[in-house]
């Protein structure tokens, strides 16, 4: 049996343009993990990010809808929706959300399988914050307009 390569810990692509909205940068996490939801949320707020935090997929679908934040961080797997599904339906609500797989899997076909479904990068826990505040405060600092930010990739 051959071993599958992993993937990067950081991958992005088709970066849509910001869509300027709110005076704040709103951030969404779901995540089933209480804990490093917490130190996400700690960190992402001491980087001056709006943060809220659910714990169930459609949780999150709920709240994008409601809240309508910049950027979803979905993790792939959780009850009452996995990140797959409820990146599809948010997908259905906004087009120009910054959707990131925050995720422990590693398998080359899981990446596949984001893009397909409509995320904008991939992100394996534990996550380096300090790259992903940048990528998340690049994202917030562009306006409506600039252009695609397609085929980026971070390490």
């Amino acid at each position: 049996m051959q071993r599958h390569d992993r993937v990067s810990s950081q991958a992005l692509w088709q970066i849509p343009p910001c869509a300027t909205r709110h005076d704040e940068p709103r951030v969404l996490i779901a995540d089933d993990d209480l804990e490093a939801t917490r130190a996400i949320c700690l960190a992402l707020e001491d980087a001056e990010f709006t943060v809220r935090a659910v714990h169930t997929g459609l949780d999150a679908v709920s709240i994008a809808r409601k809240w309508r934040p910049g950027v979803v961080l979905l993790d792939l797997m959780m009850p009452l929706g996995d990140g797959w599904e409820a990146a599809e339906a948010i997908r259905a609500i906004d087009l120009s959300m910054l959707l990131i797989a925050h995720t422990s899997r590693t398998d080359p076909e899981d990446l596949t399988r984001a893009q397909r479904t409509g995320f904008n990068g991939y992100f394996v826990k534990p996550t380096e914050l300090d790259g992903m505040i940048a990528v998340l405060r690049g994202y917030f600092s562009t306006r409506e307009g600039e252009g695609d930010h397609a085929s980026v990739r971070v390490r």
